[in-house]
């Protein structure tokens, strides 16, 4: 009878494969030192993956799933908001550097050898966060905390500002720690963005059409 599978094991190894492909891309990675991160042999890590790429795929395939579920997260018997969103998704990423990393192995490395449903799972991954960025915002507008004359580049602003956060944390290291603060980082984000009765924008309406803006 073939022993079962250890699905804790599974996510170990899932879990040390994305430190090993962040930190040296999927070229340089090799089993033996992914099973010596998840406290395994490389037989044991054949045991769950046929091999390298295998491996590589599945933890994509991981964290994606993760970062569905960031992207419907909100405070607890609280309304999800644009500032709630951008604080979970930023301290997602900052708790785990390697999904950045591991997805820019996917867009450099690993580029020729996606395929159409990895190709298409990215771009959705990618277009799923403005849509959430774009909600709130919109949420925002038409209650009056959030103000903007122009949702479309509001929402590409805010994703690019994102992202390049994120990317900055990536390259730089060390030298990012004093702004590594998801609360104060959401905070300076928002303020074009937010209405106050003591100064800001003080407009608490949406121009006409506004929701009719292309999307991003």
């Amino acid at each position: 009878m073939a022993k079962p599978k250890d699905p804790e094991l599974r996510l170990r190894l899932i879990e040390a494969a994305s430190a090993e492909f962040a930190e040296k891309g999927y070229g340089a990675a090799n089993l033996s030192d992914i099973g010596e991160r998840a406290d395994v042999t490389k037989g044991g890590v054949y045991f769950h993956f046929r091999g390298k790429e295998e491996l590589f795929f599945a933890s994509v395939d991981h964290w994606r799933e993760a970062h569905r579920e960031v992207l419907q997260v909100s405070p607890e018997d609280e309304p999800a908001t644009l500032r709630s969103f951008l604080v979970a998704y930023l301290e997602f990423h900052f708790r785990h550097p390697e999904v950045s990393g591991l997805m820019r192995v996917l867009s450099s490395e690993m580029r020729d050898r996606f395929t159409t449903r990895v190709r298409d799972d990215q771009q959705a991954s990618l277009r799923a966060t403005r849509l959430r960025i774009r909600e709130l915002l919109m949420a925002g507008t038409h209650d009056g905390s959030l103000f903007t004359t122009d949702p479309a580049m509001a929402t590409f602003v805010l994703s690019a500002a994102v992202e390049g956060v994120l990317s900055l944390v990536h390259s730089a290291g060390r030298d990012t720690d004093p702004f590594r603060h998801p609360e104060s980082l959401a905070d300076f984000l928002m303020v074009p963005y937010e209405t106050s009765s003591e100064g800001g924008t003080g407009q608490t309406t949406e121009p006409d059409g506004v929701d009719f803006l292309p999307p991003v």
